[in-house]
């Protein structure tokens, strides 16, 4: 026996059918979206690190060839990895004594051995460890506060090794607003389908 359904529930069936599809493209171009997204932040770590790394290796070739003392190539290199299009660079040594960050040569030579993340890692260990693991260098995600005594949110960063000298470098960004752009993005979506 056929079974014959109203109208009403065809046409209820379309429109559901319909929602649900429009969800799924919504939901695979925002996934789509927040991989190019955070593909392009990694990029930009990538092009900053290189340049970090040109750095270092042009001010160890001052030191190699007689041109600069050790001391004095390593001071010239921080100092201008600093200005490098005004990007926040840390850098520290094998004792984990913090050279430069937050945009400056750091004169107090903190010790960042022991600082934890926000989930209790020992984030610059870590950092350390990947980057002596990885010559290509190494992307490490943590949570990390915006400002002092703020709350922690995502962030990523990439960093490197100048053997060299025995310095871990990198530079970081957070991404904690990715998923607020994703946000938007479903509001504005969902307002033009309604």
């Amino acid at each position: 026996m056929c079974r014959r359904y109203s109208v009403t529930y065809q046409i209820t069936c379309v429109i559901v059918v319909s929602v649900m599809i429009l969800m799924s493209i919504a939901l695979g171009y925002l996934s789509i979206l927040r991989g190019e997204i955070l593909a392009e932040r990694k990029s930009r770590l990538v092009n900053i690190i290189d340049k970090t790394e040109a750095i270092f290796q042009r001010y160890d070739l001052y030191y190699q060839s007689g041109v600069l003392s050790l001391e004095d190539a390593q001071k010239q290199a921080l100092k201008r990895v600093i200005l490098l299009d005004d990007n926040y660079i840390f850098v520290f040594d094998d004792n984990y004594t913090l050279l430069a960050s937050l945009g400056g040569v750091d004169s107090e030579h903190e010790n960042v051995k022991m600082l934890q993340d926000s989930d209790g890692h020992f984030t610059y260990q870590i950092i350390h460890e990947q980057a002596d693991k990885l010559i290509e260098g190494t992307f490490v995600s943590y949570c990390f506060p915006l400002f002092i005594g703020g709350e922690a949110v995502r962030k990523i960063s990439y960093s490197k090794r100048f053997s060299a000298w025995g310095w871990t470098y990198g530079a970081g960004v957070y991404i904690d607003d990715i998923d607020s752009i994703i946000g938007h993005t479903l509001i504005s979506f969902d307002e033009s389908v309604v």
